[in-house]
């Protein structure tokens, strides 16, 4: 699945985000704002995280089969799957659960790279938050499940990848006073 994902979803993903950043990074230079390149590159690489979340997650379940939509579940008891192993086993779950924490991963990071006002916990915190909420309930009306151990694996991720930003953010300060 990886594999299929670097090779098939990546490269068009990678070609979207292109298109939109393009135009922003134009009209910036156009008005003489300078940002470094780090900034150029994780703005970039953020367009790219959206439209990778928004196939993963949304539109990887839509085909002429999912509309009109028949099933809902939803699961709002967290940490059920500490007491109750759902019909795709332990092993699948538990995949799942880690996948959820890796894909908002670079969310977090990504967003204080990219934004100033993003560099403080609340507000990329708020962001990812809101994104994998809105995630959830798409989720639910177009046919998929939407469980909030999803959305605290996911703000987990966030949180991970904002501490990871610290980390770097920190490092490269470090190295700029030599």
């Amino acid at each position: 699945m990886l594999l299929g994902y670097i090779l098939f979803i990546l490269p068009p993903v990678a070609v979207l985000a292109a298109l939109v950043y393009l135009p922003f990074w134009l009209l910036q230079r156009r008005r003489g704002v300078r940002l470094p390149w780090w900034v150029h590159l994780a703005r970039y690489a953020l367009a790219g995280c959206v439209f990778s979340l928004l196939y993963l997650t949304i539109f990887w379940a839509i085909d002429e089969n999912t509309f009109p939509v028949m099933y809902h579940f939803y699961n709002l008891r967290p940490f059920v799957w500490l007491t109750e192993v759902y019909e795709m086993g332990a092993a699948k779950m538990l995949r799942q659960l880690a996948l959820n924490v890796l894909m908002f991963v670079p969310l977090g990071l990504l967003l204080p790279a990219s934004f100033q006002r993003m560099r403080r916990f609340e507000a990329t915190a708020g962001v990812v938050l809101a994104t994998t909420l809105l995630i959830e309930i798409a989720q639910y009306f177009i046919g998929r499940s939407a469980d909030v151990d999803d959305v605290i694996m996911n703000f987990l991720g966030g949180v991970i990848g904002f501490g990871l930003f610290g980390a770097l953010d920190k490092l490269r300060r470090r190295g700029g006073k030599k």
